[in-house]
């Protein structure tokens, strides 16, 4: 995350299952140098895959077997080891576990709503493990314990695992939230915060389609905490887990006092401004979206069901509604709230804008 490397916010956000791992490597040749190395930090799921298939790489693995591999080894090689006996590489756990949750977004009026699992693909490195409560215990455990699993099995050196926690570059913090955090920085997959006591926390979270997750340790406490929600990142999945944490950090050790309330009242506000949202929009005009209806490039399509309009991307699917100035807004899905702008090219062609991810045209009307 200190490379200096960009990366576009739709790239990894919404198209992870797009390319192959061949693509995903070529990929890297195109992403913006936006800073020079180890000056800034930049948070890039691109880089980070690459950096998962690149041992795989070194002993001679083609491209197209590199998805495949990768989730071999992690078995083999991590998940088998240390003792996470239900985890895998893999996008939807339907057919291959029979106890999973499903995700769920709250829409305008702020109820809750199942999603679609989301894709991860090639981008697996990044982020592409399916596991329980129990998986991710062990896993912290095996930190706890210097690389030895639950089982007594060495992993890793100890070494290693510290060399891992070891910041890098600076990951800035929120005063609101973090008042008692004197530093923070990027190390090899973790976060390592440090409290105004000296004491350290090696943290990491995580965000797909209708789910939010969190692990952290605090090494010399002998303490671990793993939260596993089935709510979408935005906007209050995050929410849970800074409850939990902060509860812990205020109980037990005194600090970050008055943070679980502030995270409480901030869901709220969260939930609060769907609804306020959701007052200002209206069902779309069939007559005005209908020459915008069709395939556009990225994978997206504009498709329509009665008064219903719907912006679909792969297994994503996010009805749009309409407000007072014209623009249009996603009531549900994994971008709710977001603006989405239906509008002309120079050339008349009609394109859509996700605003703050990307702007797509039209290939094929329907």
């Amino acid at each position: 995350m200190a490379t200096g490397i960009g990366e576009p916010p739709a790239l990894s956000g919404l198209h992870e299952g797009d390319p192959t791992a061949p693509q995903l490597l070529h990929s890297l040749t195109t992403l913006p140098v936006t800073a020079p190395p180890n000056t800034a930090y930049l948070y890039n799921n691109t880089v980070y895959s690459v950096g998962g298939y690149l041992p795989l790489l070194a002993t001679g693995v083609p491209g197209d077997a590199l998805t495949g591999r990768f989730a071999d080894e992690m078995r083999e090689q991590v998940f088998g080891p240390t003792g996470m006996a239900g985890a895998r590489i893999a996008d939807d756990p339907r057919g291959l576990v029979t106890d999973f949750m499903r995700g769920h977004v709250p829409d305008l009026t702020g109820a809750n709503r199942p999603l679609a699992f989301g894709p991860v693909g090639s981008y697996a490195p990044a982020g592409g493990t399916l596991a329980s409560l129990e998986d991710m215990a062990a896993y912290v455990r095996l930190q706890l314990r210097g690389g030895v699993s639950v089982d007594g099995r060495r992993v890793v050196s100890a070494a290693n695992l510290a060399e891992c926690w070891e910041p890098h570059i600076p990951v800035p913090v929120s005063p609101d939230l973090d008042p008692d955090v004197t530093a923070s920085g990027y190390g090899m997959g973790w976060i390592r915060n440090r409290f105004c006591d000296g004491t350290p926390l090696v943290w990491h979270n995580g965000g797909i389609d209708g789910f939010t997750s969190y692990i952290g340790f605090l090494p010399e406490h002998d303490l671990g905490l793993v939260v596993l929600n089935g709510t979408n990142p935005s906007p209050t999945g995050p929410y849970f887990y800074l409850y939990v944490l902060n509860l812990l950090l205020s109980e037990r050790f005194g600090l970050n006092k008055g943070v679980p309330e502030k995270v409480h009242a901030a869901y709220l506000a969260a939930l609060e401004d769907l609804r306020a949202l959701g007052r200002r929009t209206a069902p779309t005009d069939p007559g005005a979206t209908a020459p915008y209806l069709g395939h556009y490039e990225g994978g997206y399509r504009l498709t329509r069901n009665g008064r219903d309009l719907f912006l679909q991307l792969g297994p994503r699917t996010m009805p749009l509604g309409v407000l007072p100035d014209g623009s249009y807004v996603a009531t549900g899905g994994l971008l709710v709230g977001n603006e989405v702008r239906l509008t002309p090219d120079v050339d008349g062609t009609p394109r859509i804008e996700v605003v703050g991810f990307e702007t797509v045209r039209r290939t094929v009307g329907l």
